[in-house]
C-alpha cells in the first residue's frame, strides 16, 4: 500500500541573499514529512555577462537555500524564467539540474517530468501564458529555448498520452491576472480542461495571492498558490502594499490506496525575513470565502466585475488609452514623433512594448475585454 506526500508550494524569488531568510520549525517539519517538494522557481539566476538593470533575477544562492529545505522539483515555466536571456536560463538549469522541467528546447518544455517512487509513477506538467520573454509563439518556429505555452493545442494531447504513461499526472499553470484573488472566467474553463484531458488535479501558479479551489468531476482545481516568497528588489527591508503578497498557499498532495486528496496550509512572509505557518483563522475565512465564489455565479459575477474594473483602470486601460485618437493634439504629437524616433533607431518604444505584451498575454487581454463590456466610454 502506496503512502505518498507531495508539497507543493507557490512563486520563489529572493534576489536578496537568501541568507536573511529563516523558516519555522514546524513548516520545516511539515516538508521533511513529504516524499516529494515542488516549488516554482520564478526567476532566472543572473549571468556574469548580463546588464546591471536586469530587474527580475534571483541570489546565486537561491538554489541551495531550496534544497536544503528539500524541494526537488523545480516547475520552470514563468513570465521571469528568461528575463537573463538564454545565458541565465542555462546557468538557472545547471544549478538547479535534473529537478526542472517546463522549459527548454520546444520538446523538452513540453516532455512530462516523470517521478517513480514506491512503485507508483507520478507525472508533472508545467506550462505557462503568453508572455514578454519565453514562451514558444504558436505560429512562429520553436527554434530555441522557451518555456512551454499553456494554450498550444499540443498541450490537450500530450495530457492524454501521459495519462496512459503514469499514475497520476499534476498540472501546474502559471497563469492568472496578478493581485486578482478570484480565476477569470476563462482560466476556470481553461483548468478545467485540463482535468477534462485526464489532469488528476491542477496546481497554479502566478497571481501573487492566494485564490480559491474547487472539485471538478471529483478533482481539485487550486487556482494560485500566491507566493511562497518574493522579494525581487535589492533589499530584504523592502515592503509592497500588494493585497495578500505575503500570504501563500501551500497545499500537500496525499496518495494512498490510488486516491489522492489535499489538506491545505497557509504560510506568511515575514519582513522578508521568516517563513512560518499562518494560523491566523481570518485567513481561513478568507480563502471559505474565495471558494464560495466558485460555487455562487452571481456573487462571483458581483466581486469580480468591481475587482476588473479596478485593475483595469490601473493596469490595461493606460496602456491603451496611449494609443488614443481622442487625446489631445500636443499628447499625439509627441507620441508619433517618438515612434518616428524609436523607428529610425530600429527601438521598440515601452508603450509599444507594453501594448504589445497585454495583447499576447492571453489573461490580460480577456481582462480588458471585460472591463471594456463593462466601460462603454473607453
Amino acid at each position: 500500500m502506496e503512502n505518498i506526500r507531495i508539497f507543493f508550494a507557490g512563486d520563489f524569488c529572493s534576489k536578496p541573499s537568501t541568507a536573511h531568510i529563516s523558516v519555522s520549525e514546524d513548516l520545516k517539519a511539515l516538508l521533511e514529512s513529504c516524499d516529494l517538494r515542488v516549488v516554482n522557481f520564478e526567476a532566472p539566476l543572473m549571468p556574469e555577462a548580463a546588464q546591471s538593470h536586469v530587474s527580475i533575477h534571483q541570489n546565486d544562492d537561491a538554489p541551495a537555500f531550496l534544497s536544503d529545505l528539500g524541494f526537488n522539483l523545480f516547475p520552470m515555466a514563468n513570465n521571469h524564467v528568461f528575463d537573463c536571456g538564454e545565458e541565465g536560463f542555462l546557468k538557472t538549469a545547471a544549478a538547479l539540474g535534473h529537478r526542472t522541467f517546463g522549459s527548454g528546447t520546444y520538446e523538452e518544455a513540453y516532455k512530462v517530468k516523470v517521478v517513480e517512487i514506491k512503485g507508483v509513477k507520478i507525472g508533472f506538467m508545467a506550462l505557462c501564458f503568453a508572455a514578454k520573454h519565453g514562451v514558444f509563439d504558436p505560429f512562429q518556429p520553436h527554434d530555441g529555448l522557451a518555456c512551454a505555452y499553456l494554450n498550444d493545442l499540443r498541450v490537450n494531447h500530450d495530457i492524454m498520452a501521459a495519462k496512459k504513461e503514469v499514475d497520476f499526472l499534476f498540472v501546474l499553470p502559471h497563469d492568472g491576472i496578478e493581485y486578482l484573488d478570484v480565476p477569470m472566467p476563462e482560466t476556470i474553463a481553461r483548468y478545467r480542461d485540463l482535468i477534462d484531458y485526464g489532469a488528476d488535479a491542477v496546481i497554479g501558479t502566478h497571481p501573487h495571492c492566494p485564490q480559491g479551489w474547487e472539485t471538478y468531476k471529483g478533482k481539485t482545481i487550486f487556482y494560485s498558490l500566491g507566493n511562497f516568497f518574493f522579494n525581487s528588489q535589492k533589499s530584504p527591508d523592502f515592503k509592497t502594499d500588494k493585497p495578500h503578497w505575503y500570504e501563500g498557499l501551500c497545499v500537500i498532495g496525499h496518495l494512498c490506496d490510488g486516491q489522492l486528496t489535499f489538506e491545505t496550509v497557509d504560510t506568511v512572509n515575514t519582513a522578508n525575513r521568516r517563513i512560518s505557518i499562518d494560523k491566523n483563522e481570518e485567513r481561513q475565512r478568507h480563502n471559505e470565502q474565495l471558494c464560495h465564489y466558485l460555487h455562487d455565479v452571481p456573487a462571483y459575477d458581483r466581486y469580480l466585475q468591481e475587482a476588473v474594473q479596478k485593475l483595469a483602470t490601473t493596469q490595461e486601460f493606460p496602456i491603451v488609452e496611449r494609443f488614443d485618437a481622442r487625446l489631445p493634439l500636443g499628447t499625439r504629437i509627441q507620441i508619433i514623433f517618438k515612434r518616428i524616433l524609436h523607428r529610425l533607431t530600429g527601438r521598440t518604444s515601452k508603450s509599444q512594448q507594453s501594448l504589445l505584451t497585454m495583447l499576447k498575454n492571453d489573461t490580460r487581454r480577456n481582462l480588458l475585454i471585460h472591463a471594456l463590456k463593462n466601460n462603454p466610454s473607453k
